[in-house]
């Protein structure tokens, strides 16, 4: 093996150890299962508000013909309200609660062409479309060369990663390791993730999409307690908050919290939140 192929299969393992070290953690705190089941309801997609510049620049890739499979894309935060930009949305998730959200926000909005497969991507069988979209999923992806080895089989014009500069399961790094005792362990985040493509011989771009502003899936408390208390939801919901440590965790952050938040126009938010971008790697899959 050369040294470019050492340092190839080297930043695959870094990417792929990083996502099983998160598992082992979180499954040893919150245990195995659906990790969204509690917090299915905080991703609903608001498909009447106007495109953000996340999703206007996701938009720009996208033809009327295509079809936009939304590979994990949960409740369809992104592609719902960019379904009627395309022939058709399909989204690939495993979870559940999450389809439950899908469906009712497609019927809620009167949108008639978008399905939901409840399947692993890896385990999905007969999927193809024009644009594939993977919205905050790589994190937690064990095994990234055939996950994107599938991604490039499906979409026949492109692969859309959205992601943030700082990943946002790493973004509770503090508040973990004030509660736990112990530091979390970090997903792989955009560099990595963009190192293993590197690997892959993929020649992926990085697109930045502006700042991270919190979405309803991150509110911004404008009170100390109202922040502590979205803190300990988002805990509680997420599984790495036990129930019986709601009230010793809501205790730690206000004793802590001038080392946890910056008051921000928006409110307060938490230090290593503050300053994050929204960014897109992206790359053609034609040949």
């Amino acid at each position: 093996m050369t040294d470019d192929q050492s340092t190839a299969m080297d930043a695959v393992a870094i990417h792929d150890g990083m996502a099983v070290a998160y598992h082992v953690q979180r499954e040893r705190i919150a245990g195995a299962g659906d990790m969204w089941a509690n917090a299915a309801g905080t991703f609903k997609a608001d498909v009447r508000a106007p495109l953000d510049e996340l999703r206007t620049t996701i938009a720009s890739y996208i033809q009327p013909g295509d079809v936009l499979l939304d590979v994990g894309g949960g409740a369809g935060r992104l592609s719902l309200p960019l379904a009627s930009r395309c022939r058709e949305v399909v989204c690939i998730d495993p979870s559940p609660a999450m389809a439950d959200v899908f469906e009712a926000t497609a019927r809620d909005a009167g949108i008639e062409n978008a399905r939901y497969m409840r399947s692993d991507w890896l385990d999905a069988e007969g999927v193809a479309g024009d644009i594939a979209l993977v919205a905050h999923v790589t994190y937690f992806v064990p095994r990234i060369l055939p996950f994107v080895e599938k991604l490039q089989r499906a979409a026949s014009r492109r692969v859309v990663v959205a992601s943030r500069s700082v990943a946002p399961p790493n973004q509770v790094a503090p508040f973990y390791a004030l509660l736990r005792g112990e530091p979390l362990a970090p997903v792989p985040g955009p560099a990595e993730l963009l190192a293993a493509l590197r690997a892959m011989n993929i020649p992926a771009e990085l697109i930045d999409a502006g700042p991270a502003l919190a979405p309803t899936t991150a509110p911004v408390g404008k009170t100390p307690d109202e922040a502590a208390d979205i803190q300990v939801r988002g805990g509680l919901a997420l599984g790495w908050v036990r129930p019986d440590e709601g009230e010793r965790y809501r205790t730690l952050i206000h004793e802590h919290f001038d080392d946890l938040f910056t008051l921000t126009d928006q409110g307060y938010r938490p230090h290593v939140a503050v300053g994050a971008r929204e960014v897109i790697i992206t790359w053609e899959t034609r040949r």
